[in-house]
């Protein structure tokens, strides 16, 4: 039910109006009242959380198909990869579904700043995938035996993770 704070008076006779009546007492004419909407801006942030959203979904799908090209699906490292990407999904997916959340309720300084917060971490997720990917074409593209750099993003990755799960 909308609450209608003005048309109290009937503008062709000018007879006090009881609320949600439609035609006046006095003259008997149709009393035509203007519902009171409420229009609902789209966060500034709604293009932005959309287009972190599509940039990470295609470097996970390309990240996976690199581990795919890679390694053979019995082989450990494939799972080790896969489980660490399927991961990452996951905690990109529920801060995604937050920062949406928080766009969805009144802005004010306050949520504009947690926003911001859980885009700078979204973009993490992203800087780590992209990592990740460059690791993997330098593995396909040599055959060294060096596993340290890998290693080190696998570290990374878990680092990122645990500190997202404290947030």
């Amino acid at each position: 039910m909308v609450e209608d704070n003005h048309n109290h008076f009937c503008i062709y006779c000018g007879a006090r109006l009881v609320p949600n009546q439609h035609f006046c007492s006095q003259c008997g004419k149709e009393v035509y009242h203007d519902p009171v909407q409420v229009i609902k801006t789209p966060s500034r942030y709604k293009s932005k959380v959309k287009q972190l959203e599509t940039e990470y979904d295609s470097k996970q799908a390309k990240a996976k198909e690199l581990v795919e090209k890679l390694f053979d699906p019995s082989h450990m490292s494939y799972s080790k990869f896969m489980a660490a990407i399927n991961k990452s999904n996951q905690l990109f997916t529920n801060q995604l579904k937050i920062t949406q959340k928080m766009m969805e309720l009144e802005s004010s300084e306050l949520v504009n700043r947690q926003i911001e917060d859980k885009i700078r971490v979204l973009n993490t997720f992203i800087d780590k995938m992209e990592e990740l990917i460059n690791e993997l074409v330098i593995q396909l593209s040599s055959n060294k035996d060096d596993n340290d750099d890998i290693n080190a993003l696998f570290k990374d990755m878990d680092d990122l993770i645990g500190s997202v799960k404290d947030y």
